[in-house]
């Protein structure tokens, strides 16, 4: 079914006007949908979101990704005195399960209604991975690759020198590495991605398809209470094998609920597993 085109009628965020908690360009990933399916307008107020913590270790996070993504919406609400505020928060790293990759939540707060809505995306897929060169010949193509697009970060090993952000052109490149050299202890720099989203392009794609998902779910409304935000909340494993029955590890129901009211909902995902994902018929 094709998503539509206007905002549904009646949209309980037509004409409203919604804070945008960044200094990295995030609006641009958010406004379409919000616009295309609520009928909402973003205004991104001029406020420091790298107090909440950096991806390049100037200021720790010290909290949970909520929490910072919470904190980034709050400050552009009481900047404008908006009730609406939305904001994402991204870890790069560990994640749950043990594997490396990227974790990515977008978090809506309306004080109108008293709701707070999260959305979440996890992938394995990284821009690249960090390096340690002496020397500008040994950087890697897989970080040269992603010029001028995905943009690099250059820094001293061992010292605590300058840290040259937004690198998208290879002279510049050259540069901060000699610099970063220079400053180092041991005549190394470190080059890494730079993981902010206005230099980041497969999170922009993220953050793109993480409004779209949060817009469409305030499209809702609660069969229960007509709230809005209605949808997914969790989800239950053990989908059975279709030749013999055992549970699997995938996604059997998803459980949807209300963002205000009691009501919930538990929904089958699809009907059985194929046997290749059964640790009975292949162990």
């Amino acid at each position: 079914m094709p998503e539509p085109t206007v905002a549904p009628e009646p949209s309980p965020y037509l004409g409203r006007i919604v804070a945008v908690g960044t200094q990295h360009g995030k609006q641009h990933q958010f406004a379409p949908p919000f616009h295309r399916v609520l009928g909402a307008e973003l205004v991104t107020p001029a406020v420091d979101t790298d107090q909440f913590g950096t991806f390049t270790g100037e200021l720790a996070r010290t909290g949970p990704p909520a929490d910072a993504a919470r904190a980034k919406a709050r400050l552009a609400m009481s900047v404008t005195g908006l009730p609406y505020g939305l904001a994402s928060e991204a870890s790069y790293g560990p994640l749950p399960g043990g594997w490396l990759g990227h974790e990515e939540i977008l978090l809506f707060c309306d004080d109108v209604a008293g709701i707070e809505i999260v959305e979440g995306h996890r992938t394995n897929s990284v821009p690249a991975v960090a390096q340690t060169v002496s020397g500008f010949d040994e950087v890697a193509e897989s970080l040269l690759e992603g010029l001028p697009g995905q943009a690099l970060i250059v820094r001293p090993r061992g010292a605590d020198g300058a840290i040259t952000k937004g690198i998208t052109g290879g002279d510049a490149l050259r540069s901060a590495i000699t610099a970063a050299i220079s400053a180092s202890l041991d005549g190394v720099a470190l080059v890494e991605p730079d993981l902010r989203a206005h230099h980041n392009p497969s999170r922009r794609l993220i953050l793109t398809s993480l409004a779209e998902t949060v817009a469409h779910r305030l499209a809702t409304p609660c069969p229960s209470c007509s709230a809005p935000g209605y949808g997914r909340v969790d989800a239950e494993p053990g989908l059975p094998c279709r030749v013999c029955g055992t549970p699997t590890p995938l996604r059997h129901r998803e459980i949807h609920a209300c963002a205000v009211c009691e009501h919930r909902e538990s929904r089958p995902v699809r009907a059985a597993a194929d046997p290749a994902d059964c640790p009975a018929c292949n162990p």
